[in-house]
């Protein structure tokens, strides 16, 4: 039987490929970066994720640091005024450097085997799909035939259609002492923009801002200096950030968004970021890379017990109740959020009518309790 052929071994790869090889499926794992690497995230779990990975297993022991657990979200809008929002389920903050090595390896000792650093230049789908591999170290190039194609490189390079590009980007990194409380997520408003700030493991730090291209010129790509232009800009986040340190670099990469494509390549199925990728204000992009994962795996499964096709037509519907709403509900609360106006005017609707903010929350995958607060910070 040939291999189940994974292409990237981010947290949809990893446990997709996971999942497989511990049935004894034979799984090739290919990833062209060699682990531990950053990568450009909210590092936020969600509860979709957690149960995705307890189901696999893996609780917040597991990992050889601890995950951060919080259990509300902040919004801040410009003007100084908060809403916060106690979550139904807590999420944890991880860096994708811990998350993406366990994960792998747990893959690797599952049966899975590793090619790294290797890139897949080319796919062939059809009944006896195949990859045009090239290994990174020695740069030669082999043909690996497959009986399935699993794509998880995160960008959709080989879909039918590729996704045009959203002129935004995202700018990330990690930073030590800042003044805000560790069991919540926080989400700033800034003029075009929004910058998330998340605990992570080892009383560090993940911000991350989603950024229009014209920004990042506006500051010759200075990350620094848009970050200052922000703090500018929310008193909120300049108080957050008053001692603050950035313990790395900045990493840069575009930022995706579109919906699950109406058709695959045969016997070439997408996971994760790219299957459909989703504005990153909900902290949803890891769980549902989970989430498809799992799903695709058990398809896959099913299908070799039965001893026939995979059936990607429920495959593709299930994908679709996983992304639709949140990706209507994720967009809209980033418009908002990046407008003065319209923050300040959402924070004010979650006074007045707390369960306008619940039902903008639980569209986005957040169930929130009964409660909310308010307040308006004095400038």
């Amino acid at each position: 039987m040939h291999p189940i052929l994974i292409i990237g071994a981010g947290p949809a790869g990893t446990m997709a490929a996971l999942r497989l090889a511990g049935t004894g499926m034979p799984v090739t794992l290919i990833e062209q970066h060699l682990f531990p690497r950053d990568k450009v995230c909210g590092e936020c779990l969600s509860s979709l994720a957690i149960d995705v990975l307890r189901r696999a297993g893996i609780s917040a022991g597991s990992f050889s640091v601890t995950p951060t657990q919080f259990t509300r979200t902040r919004i801040v809008a410009q003007d100084g005024s908060e809403a916060s929002f106690p979550l139904n389920l807590p999420m944890w903050g991880l860096s994708r450097r811990n998350l993406d090595t366990f994960l792998q390896q747990a893959a690797v000792e599952a049966g899975a085997k590793l090619l790294s650093p290797a890139r897949v230049e080319q796919i062939h789908p059809g009944d006896s799909p195949s990859g045009v591999v090239r290994n990174l170290s020695t740069n030669e190039v082999s043909t690996i035939n497959g009986s399935t194609i699993l794509l998880a490189d995160g960008r959709g390079a080989f879909l039918q259609h590729r996704p045009k590009p959203t002129g935004d980007l995202g700018i990330k990194s990690h930073f030590s002492d800042i003044d805000a409380d560790r069991h919540a997520i926080a989400l700033f408003s800034v003029a075009g923009a929004y910058v998330v700030v998340a605990p992570i493991e080892n009383n560090r730090w993940n911000i991350a801002c989603n950024v229009p291209v014209s920004i990042v010129r506006a500051h010759a790509g200075n990350s620094d200096a848009i970050l200052q232009t922000f703090r500018q800009q929310n008193s909120g986040l300049d108080r957050a950030l008053r001692h603050a340190s950035r313990e790395e670099p900045w990493l840069v990469s575009p930022l995706p968004r579109f919906a699950v494509q109406s058709r695959w390549l045969d016997n070439v199925i997408p996971l994760g970021n790219a299957a459909a990728a989703l504005e990153p204000i909900g902290g949803e992009g890891m769980g549902l890379a989970l989430r498809s994962a799992e799903l695709a795996a058990e398809e896959i499964i099913k299908a070799h017990a039965a001893n026939r096709s995979v059936n990607t037509r429920r495959l593709r519907a299930q994908y679709q109740s996983l992304w639709r709403t949140r990706r209507l509900a994720c967009r809209a609360t980033a418009v908002v959020l990046s407008s003065a106006r319209y923050s300040s005017s959402l924070i004010e609707l979650a006074r007045i009518t707390p369960a306008i903010g619940r039902s903008v929350m639980r569209l986005m995958g957040k169930p929130c309790a009964k409660s909310c607060e308010t307040s308006l910070s004095v400038v």
